[in-house]
């Protein structure tokens, strides 16, 4: 009897369903890991939390618009490029603007209230003046002038519309001499030829990061005309990344990859990982955000084979050891997009909620992951996405 076939992206769905809830942990350790911004601050801190972070940042957006970019010649295919820039604006603006204009600004005003002891007359007066700038400033308020609305973590969402909009300006370019091919390639990959194209990829993700934080650091945002977040320190790995899923597309890269190359490059993924939690024991492996010193270019090879060698070995993983899905995991990856949106005010609520828990930082990371990947998956099925107009975007 021949074995079943799998479903073609049952398994890159898997990869989406792991990386969406590696964020939700990532946002519930974000007041313990570090000294940066966010909805909820706490004293408590811990060095494996920071560590994990370190790992995270190194790969997980990067995979994330490997995936996208996968996806986005065959949306161009069917629905053409002005339809396809359309239903983007639609489904990514409606859930945008429910959380930037009407969820996030309460968080923001309580931060604001308690961790700035700014002084705010009235909600209404700090929405209206501080957050949007359509009034004066409301009394007492201290901070930049309005308008001061917060992406949060929604910055991957307004950068994926803008690089799948230059996408879709390309293809109106070239019109027919971008077509989808008749038949996809199907012969596997030779395993020289996919390590040598890692390798090589690897040394441009190098080379270009760490030419580009001589100039940007780690973590320095910026607003580019007056709308688009950006961080200028991982843009050469999200820009190559998003342009290899496109690629990879159309040469069916993914289906021909060989197995046990894969497993090499997790391998080498999995060592990386290592050498970074080795620094919470002592190892003395350091890391320089940027400038002209040979410390960033050892982070720049670092997060470059990390990232490579999740990319390729996660999505080997899955590809060979969990090629379907049952009813739950289609539950979970139909659900995961409405979870990158909606997670944060779930874990910022459970931050507050446990703030006099007595727990330690590790433990609250723990606990405030397991449940807001517990509550936010079930509220975005059974709620969100069942929303008459939001559902729709969902």
């Amino acid at each position: 009897m021949s074995a079943p076939a799998k479903p073609r992206l049952a398994y890159i769905d898997n990869v989406r369903i792991f990386l969406s809830m590696l964020v939700v942990a990532h946002h519930a350790g974000q007041p313990y890991g570090h000294d940066g911004w966010w909805l909820y601050q706490s004293p408590l801190k811990s060095q494996w939390i920071g560590l994990f972070f370190s790992v995270n940042e190194a790969f997980f957006m990067g995979l994330f618009f490997l995936i996208a970019g996968y996806f986005q010649p065959g949306s161009v295919d069917r629905k053409g490029p002005l339809k396809f820039v359309l239903d983007r604006l639609w489904r990514f603006g409606v859930p945008i603007a429910v959380m930037v204009l009407g969820i996030t600004p309460i968080f923001m005003y309580y931060h604001d209230i308690i961790w700035k002891s700014m002084q705010m007359s009235s909600y209404l007066d700090y929405y209206l003046g501080a957050y949007l700038g359509l009034t004066a400033p409301p009394a007492g308020w201290t901070g930049p002038k309005g308008p001061n609305q917060e992406l949060i973590h929604l910055w991957f969402i307004q950068n994926l519309f803008i690089y799948g909009g230059v996408y879709a300006l390309y293809r109106a370019i070239v019109g027919d001499r971008d077509r989808k091919p008749k038949a996809l390639p199907q012969e596997p990959i030779a395993p020289a030829t996919a390590h040598w194209a890692l390798i090589t990829l690897v040394l441009w993700l190098t080379v270009s990061t760490y030419l580009i934080r001589i100039w940007k650091s780690v973590d320095d945002w910026k607003v580019l005309l007056g709308f688009w977040e950006i961080e200028f320190a991982h843009l050469p790995q999200y820009v190559t990344m998003f342009v290899l899923g496109i690629i990879a597309a159309r040469r069916n890269w993914f289906e021909r990859f060989p197995a046990k190359v894969g497993w090499v490059w997790l391998g080498i993924g999995v060592v990386c990982v290592g050498l970074c939690f080795a620094r919470g024991v002592g190892f003395n492996f350091p890391f320089w955000n940027g400038g002209a010193d040979p410390l960033a270019l050892l982070r720049a090879t670092w997060e470059s084979l990390l990232c490579i060698g999740f990319a390729a070995g996660l999505l080997t993983l899955t590809r060979e050891r969990f090629p379907s899905q049952g009813p739950l995991a289609k539950i979970l990856s139909d659900s995961s997009f409405a979870v990158y949106i909606f997670h944060v005010p779930v874990v910022t609520l459970l931050q507050y909620w446990l703030s006099d828990s007595g727990l330690g930082p590790f433990q609250l990371f723990v606990v405030i992951s397991i449940l807001g990947i517990g509550i936010s998956f079930p509220l975005a099925h059974f709620v969100l996405r069942r929303l008459p107009i939001l559902g729709k975007a969902l």
